[in-house]
């Protein structure tokens, strides 16, 4: 686990002009993050510029990477040690709002302390738990496909193009392998379910139900054919083994293969190539294959992550306002540049773009966002409550189908009961 705690009261430290003109108490907002290094700097150089503006201020920065973050934010819950800002991801804010971790923001933006008139209102409102806003997203975020243009061009295959389809994937994953001892794609795609909802949503159907008590899908071919594709790969070497995937990921997303060129490819979202770019600025995007011709689409517009207010905070408005700060001002985000996702406000974006602040991985990511619009359709609601024991039982089961221990079917079955046992529980 990685936890980087910094008191951050600004760079400049404290002047006598700032003690004279601030005699109001101090103020230390406790902020929780997950994401690498470039994330950790550029937002750390955020917290000093609002610090110099609101000597008052300090931060108490809570660091750590995906794979460590939830965790650590259901144990403090559970202890009702919450930081006072979190990022918050779609995949948890409805079991965290549900089980009354999360403030309702509505009051700050109905009294103008957090401003939304620039933002776009569908990915506001996605941050809505039953009418309530528990989060207000910094971005929006697609699901992409992110390649190594070298590895292609060593083994002299050519880009992958927005129609590419599941066979085109496949087929690019083999020759990688064969041309260059190299793995065509290396990642886990059981870490959590968001490809294999783009799966779903490919073929007509939904990950969940619409009241999120079951699943949203009947056939449990689909779930046998998604991890077949993979299992296929596998065992070709064209891709890492599941046991693998922890030493290729133990180095954190900067020495990711697909970073340092061991790997032609990998999913992730459509800000990976910026988060990295200042390791390798190389790397490209594309949308993530499609399936056969007149199939449903699969994309979505992803808010990219939230930041929301614990409710035992005890500096909720300071945290408001510093909410509205970084997702509303030129000056937060021409050190963000969309980072964390292109900026929900157009304003900011049009800032981004006038001033021209963008490095190329950064402007490739507002073009590939841009073009992706006709393929996605309408977002899915957030997941429902139970949805990290959901993950952890698709994981456990696929990799029991990896391994060999059960069948596809036998596998699809166990995820359906598990899963629904899950969701039945929440609903009581």
């Amino acid at each position: 686990m990685v936890l980087l705690s910094v008191l951050w009261t600004g760079g400049c430290g404290r002047t006598a002009v700032h003690e004279a003109l601030n005699d109001r108490e101090q103020i230390t907002i406790r902020i929780a993050w997950w994401g690498g290094d470039e994330r950790h700097e550029m937002t750390g150089k955020a917290l000093e510029l609002y610090t110099e503006a609101h000597p008052e201020v300090s931060f108490e920065i809570l660091s750590f990477t995906w794979d460590d973050y939830f965790e650590w934010i259901s144990l403090e819950t559970a202890k009702g040690n919450m930081p006072d800002l979190i990022q918050m991801d779609y995949q948890y804010i409805n079991t965290y709002a549900q089980n009354g971790s999360l403030a309702d923001l509505t009051a700050f933006v109905e009294g103008g302390i957090i401003r939304t008139e620039e933002m776009d209102r569908d990915i506001l409102d996605s941050g809505r738990v039953e009418g309530k806003l528990r989060g207000i997203a910094t971005g929006t975020s697609l699901l992409s496909m992110v390649y190594n243009p070298a590895v292609f061009d060593e083994a002299g295959i050519s880009y992958p193009e927005p129609d590419w389809t599941w066979a085109d994937f496949s087929d690019i994953c083999r020759k990688i392998k064969e041309r260059t001892g190299k793995y065509g794609v290396a990642m886990t795609p059981v870490l959590d379910m968001n490809l294999y909802q783009y799966w779903l949503r490919q073929h007509g159907e939904r990950l969940f139900s619409r009241d999120g008590r079951t699943l949203g899908y009947e056939d449990d071919a689909l779930y046998v054919e998604y991890l077949a594709l993979f299992k296929e790969l596998m065992d070709m070497g064209a891709a890492p083994a599941s046991e693998s995937w922890a030493a290729l990921n133990a180095g954190g997303m900067e020495q990711l293969p697909v970073v340092t060129g061991e790997c032609g490819m990998m999913q992730e979202w459509n800000n990976f190539a910026v988060k990295v770019s200042h390791v390798n600025p190389g790397l490209k995007i594309v949308t993530p294959p499609l399936a056969e011709e007149g199939e449903a689409l699969g994309l979505w517009r992803k808010p990219g992550m939230f930041w929301s207010i614990a409710e035992t905070s005890g500096v909720k408005e300071e945290c408001a306002r510093f909410i509205d700060w970084i997702l509303n001002s030129r000056e937060a985000n021409a050190i963000l540049k969309g980072e964390r996702g292109v900026p929900i406000s157009g304003k900011v974006r049009e800032g981004i773009l006038e001033d021209r602040l963008l490095e190329e991985a950064q402007r490739e990511m507002f073009r590939f966002t841009q073009e992706a619009e006709a393929l996605c359709g309408s977002m899915p609601p957030p997941e429902p409550a139970g949805v990290e024991g959901i993950n952890d039982v698709f994981s456990e089961t696929a990799n029991a189908f990896f391994y060999g221990v059960l069948t596809g079917e036998e596998a699809a079955a166990r995820f359906r009961q598990r899963a629904e046992e899950i969701l039945a529980g929440y609903g009581e």
